[in-house]
C-alpha cells in the first residue's frame, strides 16, 4: 500500500458512514431540502444545528419531530446568512455551545426567474446575495474553524444549471449563481485540501419540494419537455440528495474534495 493511503479494517468499514459525535450546521435546514438533510445527519450520528432565517418556531417544530425520530438532540439558530456580522456571530454561537464544527451543510438559496431582458437589477443583486454570498460567508467563517483543527467537511448545495443552460427563460440568474457556486466549492477545496478540510457540492436536477417546485416548471408542456430531458423520466425528490449528503460528510468520503455530484437521473450525462 503507497504511502498516504487510508487503511481500513472491516470492523472501521462497518460505520464508514457515521457521524458519531460530529458538529453538523444546516444552512437552510428549515427549508424542503435542508430539513431532510437535518434527519439524514442526526440518523446518521450527528449533533446537528438547523441555522435558518426563518421564525424559531418553525426551526423548533422540525427539530422536535427529528428528535422523536432520532433521539438526538437538534439545534436551533436564527440568523441572516447574507449579514456578515449575523454569520460570525452563528460561528461564535456554534463554537460556544458544542465546541467545535465538523461539517457545514450549505442548502439554502432562492430562485427568482424573469426574461433576460426584463431582469431586475435588485433581483438579480439579491439572488447573488442569497445564493453565492451568504455561502462565501458561512464557508469562510465555519471554514475558519475547521481548517485551524485540521478537518472539516463542507457541502454546497448547487445545480444542474451550475453548467447547463435552459432552452426556456427565466434561469439566467440562477444558472449564473450556481455557476459561482461550483467555482467558489472548487477553489476552497483547492486552497484547504492542505488543512484536511474537504470542500463539495452536490448540483441536483430539479428537485419536487415546496420551493423547487414552485420555482421550476409551470406549464404541462414545460413539465413533459423537462421529464423527456431526464433519462430517468422522473423529477427528483429530497429523498434522492441525503445520500449523497450523508456520504460526503462521512469518511467514505475522506479522499474527495472539490467536485460536484450531480444527482440529475442522467440529464448531465447527455448533454
Amino acid at each position: 500500500m503507497s504511502s498516504g493511503s487510508a487503511e481500513y479494517s472491516m470492523a472501521s468499514l462497518s460505520d464508514i458512514f457515521r457521524l458519531d459525535n460530529k458538529v453538523a450546521v444546516v444552512v437552510g435546514g428549515a427549508g424542503g431540502i435542508g430539513r431532510f438533510l437535518v434527519e439524514a445527519f442526526s440518523t446518521y450520528g450527528a449533533k446537528v444545528v438547523i441555522a435558518d432565517i426563518v421564525p424559531p418556531e418553525k426551526s423548533k417544530e422540525i427539530a422536535k419531530k427529528v428528535e422523536e425520530k432520532t433521539g438526538r438532540e437538534v439545534g436551533v439558530l436564527q440568523f441572516d446568512a447574507t449579514d456578515e456580522a449575523q454569520v460570525v456571530k452563528a460561528r461564535e454561537n456554534v463554537v460556544a455551545n458544542y465546541g467545535t464544527v465538523d461539517i457545514l451543510m450549505n442548502s439554502q438559496g432562492i430562485n427568482i426567474k424573469y426574461p433576460a431582458l426584463d431582469f431586475p437589477a435588485k433581483d438579480w443583486d439579491r439572488m447573488y446575495a442569497v445564493n453565492v454570498k451568504s455561502v462565501m460567508l458561512t464557508s469562510r467563517e465555519f471554514g475558519r474553524v475547521m481548517v485551524e483543527k485540521k478537518y472539516g467537511k463542507i457541502i454546497n448545495m448547487s445545480s444542474v444549471r451550475d453548467s447547463r443552460a435552459t432552452k426556456w427563460g427565466g434561469n439566467i440568474a440562477y444558472s449564473s449563481t450556481k455557476g459561482a457556486v461550483a467555482m467558489l466549492t472548487r477553489q476552497l477545496a483547492a486552497e484547504w485540501a492542505p488543512y484536511g478540510v474537504r470542500v463539495n457540492a452536490i448540483g441536483p436536477a430539479l428537485v419536487s419540494t415546496e420551493t423547487g417546485m414552485g420555482a421550476g416548471l409551470t406549464s404541462s408542456d414545460h413539465v413533459k419537455r423537462y421529464l423527456d430531458s431526464i433519462p430517468m423520466g422522473r423529477i427528483a425528490v429530497p429523498e434522492d440528495i441525503v445520500g449523497v449528503a450523508v456520504f460526503l460528510a462521512s469518511k467514505a468520503s475522506d479522499f474527495i474534495t472539490g467536485q460536484i455530484i450531480y444527482v440529475d437521473g442522467g440529464l448531465t450525462a447527455i448533454g
